[in-house]
């Protein structure tokens, strides 16, 4: 296989954007954001302010809004013509035609003109549910891209699944590449101690939460403070009356400190400084069925003990989050793992967590997928 590059379409989220880092520190690679009009103007992206790699481009696509949607076609050639000219830049620095990593069914038109051997699909969530109006029509698109791409990346073991069941004649190409961290998430000094007596969250506070079952535990440990560090997110699949007043009624407790959005780069210091850290998702909820929660190797490494409800994802790692069915099982394990906190223990737990957090940041997860597109280019 000769020198790689790789454009990464969608790159609009600091995960995405975390691998398009790791993978510009061993290749050419071009990181495009898209934004409408409306979204660019509202929300005013920016880059992370850490230092780009030398090899990374990276560029900001503003088009009008409804340039994905309802007036996709009137953009289609003008988007598969700028793709092609992306891969053509890439291809003068390295030599080779470019791997294009797209992380979306909006984008399957756009990338029909990409030599199928060069083109990736990674899956990060059931897309279908972001807009449940138009679930055939993202179906519809995912397929062409599932059968147009050399590779299937999907997030979560449970997308893995799903896509193996609906597409079994291109199993061999469908992988679990879960998400990375970013390796300033590391906790450096885990033998500092965190805020005594704390459990905490990171993320948006919305319907994927179950507040019924965070009140109740809430309520049974009057000693301990619990932190939420997140905005309020009133979207969702849920019925908002289901869960409006509850989560209302806990950030009104007062052994509960809320904290609004912060800037993803200080994300950290949050996981790193609570006692006990924990993912008290909904299990039925269909986003949390099909996802990868990126808190859960952010959890990891921050090195803290870190619990969830029975999500898909979190079962897959045992060893470093301890699973609760009920309010009763949070509680004991929120109490035996402060009751342990600062002790030799808990310190030689710590370390080994750290060790098996560094093997899954973004930079280990690019070389596996090398292995992955060798193995794929030896078999087409």
């Amino acid at each position: 296989m000769g020198k790689l590059s790789f454009l990464f379409l969608g790159a609009n989220s600091p995960w995405t954007y975390g691998m398009a880092e790791a993978l510009a520190q061993r290749h050419p690679t071009h990181a495009i954001e898209f934004y409408d009009w409306r979204t660019y103007y509202t929300i005013r992206p920016s880059w992370s302010s850490r230092t780009p790699p030398s090899l990374l481009q990276r560029s900001m696509q503003v088009m009008p809004t409804g340039y994905a949607g309802r007036l996709e076609i009137l953009f289609r050639f003008y988007l598969q013509q700028l793709i092609l000219q992306w891969c053509q830049q890439l291809k003068k620095v390295s030599g080779e035609y470019p791997w294009v990593i797209g992380c979306h069914p909006n984008l399957t038109y756009w990338v029909r003109k990409v030599p199928r051997e060069r083109l990736i699909y990674y899956n990060f969530d059931d897309y279908t549910l972001y807009r449940q109006s138009r679930k055939s029509q993202i179906l519809e698109k995912e397929k062409e891209l599932v059968n147009g791409a050399n590779i299937t990346l999907c997030a979560s073991h449970s997308q893995l699944i799903s896509f193996q069941k609906l597409y079994p004649y291109r199993s061999s190409r469908i992988c679990h590449f879960p998400h990375g961290l970013i390796n300033t998430y590391l906790n450096p000094q885990p033998e500092n101690s965190p805020e005594p007596m704390t459990v905490g969250y990171v993320g948006n506070l919305g319907d994927r939460l179950d507040w019924q079952l965070i009140y109740q535990v809430i309520r049974a440990c009057p000693k301990i403070t619990f932190v939420f560090v997140g905005g309020r997110d009133d979207q969702g699949i849920l019925n908002p009356q289901d869960w409006h007043s509850t989560r209302e009624a806990v950030l009104a407790l007062t052994n509960v400190r809320h904290i609004d959005r912060v800037p993803s780069e200080q994300v950290a210091k949050y996981y790193w400084s609570f006692a006990v850290n924990w993912i008290p998702y909904v299990v039925d909820h269909k986003f949390n069925q099909a996802a990868c929660p990126t808190k859960i190797m952010d959890g990891i490494a921050s090195g803290r003990p870190l619990i969830s409800t029975k999500i898909p994802e979190c079962c897959l790692y045992p060893e470093w989050i301890s699973i609760f069915r009920t309010a009763q099982e949070a509680v004991t394990y929120i109490d035996t793992k402060l009751s342990i906190c600062g002790s030799d223990l808990a310190y030689k737990h710590s370390l080994k967590q750290l060790e098996f957090a560094q093997q899954n940041t973004w930079s280990n997860r690019v070389q596996t997928l090398e292995n992955i597109l060798i193995s794929a280019q030896d078999t087409i």
